[in-house]
């Protein structure tokens, strides 16, 4: 009789539990994925993306996060019909490389940026109705909108 090669592989949080999540690259148990998730959604609340200007085929946001007063991005989207075009400008007043939440023994660190992209998704993308979009990002190297001078 033929033994199993291989045990089944357990949850990299509790490692208690088979895993199941996320679908095609399991990681997780369905309990500690759920609270994944809701650790993420608390962190994408802090961000807040606030229309600065609005045309037809065109917006520009200014992203804020709940630690600071003044913006610490810009968005622009263009729809030129067919596709949408986002181009964000991160400013350097913001830790946007820091691990933007920490549960023990996670081995998938999520950065700020990262999860900036998906309110992009969530707040701009699906109410201009989904569809083909193309993300460009930017740092700016200056931490002032006004010592900019047109330099990235």
């Amino acid at each position: 009789m033929a033994r199993k090669g291989t045990e089944p592989i357990r949850c990299a949080l509790c490692s208690a539990k088979d895993v199941v999540e996320p679908r095609g690259d399991e990681r997780y148990c369905r309990d500690c994925w759920d609270k994944k998730i809701a650790v993420e959604d608390i962190v994408a609340r802090e961000f807040t993306l606030k229309r600065y200007i609005r045309a037809q085929s065109a917006e520009k946001y200014l992203v804020y996060h709940a630690t600071q007063k003044r913006p610490v991005g810009m968005i622009m989207v263009i729809d030129d019909g067919f596709d949408l075009f986002l181009t964000v400008l991160l400013y350097p007043t913001f830790t946007w490389e820091d691990p933007a939440y920490h549960l023990e023994k996670d081995p998938e660190q999520r950065t700020f940026h990262e999860i900036l992209v998906d309110v992009i998704a969530a707040d701009i993308i699906e109410p201009w109705g989904g569809g083909k979009w193309h993300l460009e990002v930017f740092r700016s190297t200056a931490p002032e909108p006004e010592d900019w001078n047109g330099e990235m």
